[in-house]
C-alpha cells in the first residue's frame, strides 16, 4: 500500500517523561543496530486509528476509563514483551503495555470514529509490515520494562513525507492527563437549595 501523502489519524497515550529514561536509550540501541524507524514516531502508544479527532471530552472519557483499568495495581501501567501493531500500512514495535484496550474502553460518543483499535504497543521503531523484530533475541530481550502511572492522551496526526520510507510529520493535539486514581469524581448533582 501506498502510504504516502496519506493522513493518518490516531488516538495516543503519552507515558510522562520521568518513566522514559530506559525506553529512549532503548530506541537509540535500535537506531545503532540499524533499526531506521526508531525515532519515526512519537514516544506514545497508538491506542486507535480514527476517522476523526476525539473532542476533549472524550479524550477525557477514555482517559477516566484507562485509570479504571489500571486500579487493580495502584494505577501502574506495566509493560511486557515486545510486540508488533500494525494498521493501514504502518506497523509499530515496541513494549507491549498492560492495559486491555477494547471498544468498551472508548466513550460511546467517539466509538463511530474508531477505524481500527490497536494492542498499545509503545513505539520503539516504524517497521516494515511483515518485519518481526520480536524474533531478534537482541532486539527483544533488550527492551526495557516501564512500570509508570503518570501518561496522557493525545489526538495524533500523521502524514508520511514524501520520498522517504521512515519520515514523518506530526502533530500532536493539548494532552489530556489520566485522573489521580483516587481523585473523586465531580458531583453531578445541582446547586443546594
Amino acid at each position: 500500500m501506498d502510504t504516502r501523502q496519506k493522513l493518518f489519524r490516531f488516538v495516543i497515550l503519552i507515558p510522562h517523561r520521568d518513566a522514559l529514561k530506559s525506553f529512549e536509550e532503548y530506541r537509540q540501541n535500535l537506531f545503532s543496530m540499524g533499526v531506521s524507524g526508531a525515532y519515526s514516531f512519537p514516544t506514545a502508544a497508538p491506542l486507535a486509528e480514527v476517522s476523526r479527532p476525539f473532542t476533549p471530552d472524550e479524550l477525557k472519557g477514555l482517559a477516566r476509563n484507562i485509570r479504571e483499568l489500571t486500579g487493580e495495581r495502584d494505577g501502574k501501567i506495566l509493560s511486557g514483551r515486545t510486540a508488533t501493531a500494525s494498521v493501514s500500512g504502518l506497523s509499530f514495535f515496541g513494549p507491549l503495555l498492560d492495559i486491555p484496550v477494547r471498544e468498551e474502553v472508548f466513550p460511546q460518543t467517539a466509538r463511530d470514529k474508531l477505524l481500527s483499535i490497536l494492542p498499545p504497543v509503545l513505539c520503539a521503531a516504524v517497521v516494515e509490515p511483515e518485519t518481526n523484530l520480536s524474533d531478534a533475541p537482541l532486539v527483544s530481550e533488550n527492551a526495557p520494562v516501564l512500570s509508570f502511572r503518570a501518561a496522557s492522551l493525545a489526538n495524533l496526526a500523521i502524514r508520511p513525507l514524501a520520498g522517504t520510507a521512515y519520515s514523518f510529520e506530526w502533530k500532536i493535539s493539548p494532552p489530556v492527563w489520566l485522573p489521580n486514581l483516587h481523585a473523586k469524581a465531580p458531583s453531578r448533582r445541582g446547586p443546594k437549595a
